[in-house]
């Protein structure tokens, strides 16, 4: 028989009937190939224990009942022969009562359930129409050295071996995990020895192998180091490929879907000339590719795992200069018991890590005064070929552990020394604390960096429209990351979301505290609990994204501090101008002086009111208007007084000028003192009202403020109407503004700028810290100004104004006299000349001071 493949099932494929067939079916599918079939002992079934377990009990209790009982339940629910097994019992009884010394006889008996399945597997194939045998090792030759329960198999048997099955005529199935020694003595293979025993035959005969188990191939990582949540959603990930060194490098620290002596089978291969090539696949999940492993290693310095070692001691030694560390180096060699790790010897400094923590370990402090030994400690290795020569994925590395939230500890997660970096590994101690946080870390930061999961606060216009741009919009090839959303906190979480299939809560808290998460969402709006849910996220290492443009202009400093101790971003694109992407514009200027000043339209209630009210309607029926249709809150004040506006001037004001601005310190003035007659006089100046927010920089600091103004209508931002927003960037070395117009509220405007701050997460980084802006006095800020007094009509009142003007050394640029449509009532609208914002109220207070005054409107004038 001349096999193309060696098939390998461990126990959990053989654990029920169902699974037998499940195994059946596998080998069916590749008849063509005439494979070698390699079986474990059975493996354990609810409410029932392993064959191994039972085997182990035998030398406590040497009853062969359970064992036949499991066995003999299988017979019938496969339609074997009951006594198919007989022969097998009757040796197994003999060598329970054989006078052999102890080692020898586990291996006598430790070996057996292999046996065992290897007969039934060939009669339930004979049973579908297959020629095949059971043979034992010593028919097959699998002649291994004396080491009882940890054997390995010569090198020199595996010509004969492969010699004695191409010459076999019926279809072998080969008991894992046995062999016997050259002068016939029973020996096991130790951990993983089936695997050894599939991959020995493969490079034997120069075949690939599969390896057939019940997960889908090697993990990035032990899926026990990460928590339940991410597990639910698919974690870890299955590695497609490996080289041999790389899962050599798996299998050294615990990975346990294979183990080191399989590797060595590879070596073996090596040296016939042969790449051993192996697969290891899930029975229960055939049609996944799995994990192949081979011996061509990658240059691309990819990482592929994370594994580690816990519970390690780390014993450091402080030496003088001069002190010789070769007595201490040749006590360490020397200890009984344990395997030393690693070592590194500096200046000063010499550490070791061992596998455990021994007797002999412990006593070294006492041993070497200016010494300690830390104990249940984690060896933390990532595994890729060529990692060593990747400086990205080092860089990563190292971001990762930088980046790791320390909450109150100041003890850094990862002992300085010793740390391993060779060609296909990076090795560090990690304190036990801080392990599972730095895994997850490193988790994500490796292997999950096209991958965003988004934890929301909120789900009502913001998030829902946020919902429906990943549904409908989003662009994975472009972003280069997937979105998740696994989970949301809402008022009432009975209410079905559209586009949402994750987990609704009513508690925020588990929306931040949640592992899966990588970035917060707050989307709710409001001071609290939204500023208390950010300081959380940001504490336990998440990112946060928000569209609350109050709690950062009340609270910023607070929270931009806390996203930097704790090395996060907190970004706030659409809290700013809905979708106007000003301050991504702004943080990719290539200097922090281009931008000068800014104007904007930062309130799209305001310009709506303000559009409207120019057309002839009167205040209130725009409100309400605005009102109906979403774009007016049903209290407007933060809108109509400029207080809104304020906090976005804040806040964009902050990042181009690298100060802190306090919103409650910008001049602001509110719209409701607006008549029709403004209007009209602004269209005579060709000019059009808008409500404008102002800062400049000069060198007396920077000018803010907040106000409807008059802007001409060749302005960029005449033209900007209804909810619409705007900003006009004034750069160094341009005459006309830099303007970016777009929708200010809405869904969809406000959620692009959202998704936008999503996908720039992984390339910003966290504001430095701002120390107070230096305002120049608001009184000081010279503006051209629009003066409108609304008068009792009568004689000397024009000429009055004019005084109260000339006292105070402004000049009138243009004037005119409107007749009230109320009787006994008159408009003096005056342009004035550029003058201080301080001679402007003196004026108006002065005018208002007179019994004719009625009202004074002033109004900045670009």
């Amino acid at each position: 028989m001349r096999p193309k493949i060696v098939l390998k099932f461990g126990g959990t494929s053989l654990a029920t009937p169902g699974s037998w067939n499940q195994v059946l079916e596998i080998i069916e599918k590749r008849k063509a190939l005439n494979p070698v079939i390699v079986v474990s002992a059975v493996g354990a079934a609810k409410n029932r224990p392993k064959v191994t377990d039972l085997l182990q009990a035998l030398f406590s209790k040497p009853k062969t009942a359970p064992l036949r009982e499991l066995h003999v339940g299988l017979l019938e629910a496969l339609s074997l022969p009951l006594d198919l097994l007989d022969d097998l019992w009757s040796q197994l009884e003999e060598q329970l009562l054989a006078q052999v010394p102890e080692a020898q006889k586990l291996d006598r008996i430790m070996g057996w359930g292999e046996r065992l399945s290897a007969r039934m597997m060939a009669a339930a194939l004979r049973g579908r129409g297959w020629d095949a045998q059971d043979l034992s090792p010593t028919d097959l030759g699998l002649i291994s050295d004396d080491r009882f329960q940890d054997a390995s198999i010569l090198e020199s048997s595996l010509e004969p071996m492969a010699q004695k099955i191409f010459q076999l005529r019926s279809l072998p199935v080969v008991p894992g995990y046995v062999g016997v020694t050259a002068d016939g003595l029973p020996t096991t293979l130790g951990r993983g020895g089936s695997d050894y025993t599939a991959a020995v035959l493969g490079a034997a005969l120069k075949r690939e192998v599969e390896i057939f188990t019940d997960v889908d191939g090697v993990a990035t990582t032990n899926p026990g180091f990460l928590p339940k949540a991410f597990r639910g959603q698919g974690h870890p990930h299955t590695v497609p490929q490996l080289s041999h060194e790389e899962a050599y490098q798996m299998a050294a620290f615990g990975s346990k879907v294979l183990y080191q002596k399989c590797l060595a089978a590879a070596q073996m291969a090596s040296r016939k000339g042969r790449h051993l090539r192996l697969t290891v696949k899930n029975t229960f999940n055939p049609d996944h590719p799995g994990t192949v492993l081979q011996g061509h290693r990658s240059p691309a310095g990819v990482p592929k795992g994370i594994t580690a070692l816990e519970g390690v001691p780390l014993f450091t030694v402080y030496l003088d200069r001069e002190d010789d560390y070769r007595p201490l180096w040749r006590t360490v060699q020397q200890l009984p018991g344990v395997r030393l790790l690693m070592a590194s010897y500096s200046s000063g400094r010499a550490s070791f890590v061992f596998d455990h923590c021994s007797a002999e370990v412990m006593c070294l402090e006492s041993q070497f005064p200016d010494s300690h030994l830390s104990k249940d400690q984690v060896l933390l290795k990532v595994v890729g070929d060529a990692i060593g020569e990747n400086h990205a994925v080092l860089a990563a590395i190292h971001q990762s552990i930088e980046r790791l939230p320390l909450e109150d500890s100041q003890v850094p997660p990862v002992h300085k020394s010793p740390q391993l970096l060779t060609d296909s590994t990076f090795e560090l101690v990690v304190r036990k604390r801080h392990f599972s946080a730095l895994l997850l870390q490193l988790y994500r930061q490796l292997f999950c960096s096209h991958e965003l999961y988004c934890g929301m606060l909120g789900l009502g216009t913001v998030g829902s429209g946020v919902l429906y741009y990943q549904s409908h919009l989003h662009d994975t090839d472009k972003s280069g990351s997937h979105w998740h959303f696994p989970i949301a906190a809402v008022r009432d979480a009975n209410k079905a979301r559209e586009h949402f299939s994750g987990q609704l809560v009513t508690d925020p808290s588990l929306v931040v505290e949640d592992p899966r998460v990588d970035v917060v969402l707050e989307l709710m709006g409001g001071l609290e609990p939204a500023r208390t849910l950010i300081l959380q996220a940001l504490q336990r290492g998440k990112h946060v994204v928000t569209a609350n443009k109050a709690v950062l202009a009340e609270h910023g400093l607070e929270l931009f501090a806390a996203a930097r101790k704790h090395n996060r971003i907190l970004a706030f694109e659409a809290s700013v101008c809905g979708e106007i992407p000003v301050l991504d514009v702004v943080r990719h200027m290539p200097s922090g002086q281009d931008v000068q000043g800014v104007l904007a339209i930062a309130n799209g209630t305001s310009n709506y009111l303000l559009t409207h009210m120019a057309a002839g309607h009167p205040y209130e029926e725009v409100l309400a208007a605005a009102q109906a249709a979403g774009f007016a809150e049903a209290d407007p004040y933060f809108d109509v007084s400029g207080a809104d506006a304020s906090q976005k001037l804040a806040l964009l004001s902050s990042l181009i000028f690298h100060c802190w601005v306090k919103w409650g310190d910008i001049r602001r003035q509110g719209l409701e003192e607006l008549l029709p007659v403004d209007f009209a006089s602004a269209q005579r100046f060709n000019c059009a009202i808008r409500p404008l927010a102002c800062c400049k920089r000069n060198d007396q600091g920077l000018q803010l403020w907040v106000s409807p103004a008059l802007v001409p209508l060749d302005h960029p931002l005449a033209s900007v109407r209804n909810e619409t927003n705007a900003v006009a960037l004034q750069l160094a070395g341009r005459e006309e503004p830099f303007t970016m117009v777009g929708k200010g509220a809405g869904p969809l405007p406000t959620a692009r700028s959202v998704v936008r701050d999503l996908n720039q997460l992984r390339q910003m980084t966290a504001l430095p810290t701002l120390q107070p802006a230096a305002l120049q006095d608001w009184r000081s800020i010279q503006q051209g100004w629009y003066l409108r007094c609304s008068v009792h009509d009568q004689p000397g009142v024009f000429a009055s104004v004019a005084t109260s003007l000339a006292q105070l050394g402004l000049s009138i640029r243009e004037a005119t006299q409107i007749t009230s449509l109320e009787e006994g009532a008159a408009h003096i609208v005056l342009a004035l000349q550029p003058c201080s914002w301080g001679q402007i109220e003196q004026v108006k207070e002065a005018i208002s001071a007179h019994a004719w005054s009625r009202e004074v409107l002033c109004l900045p004038s670009l």
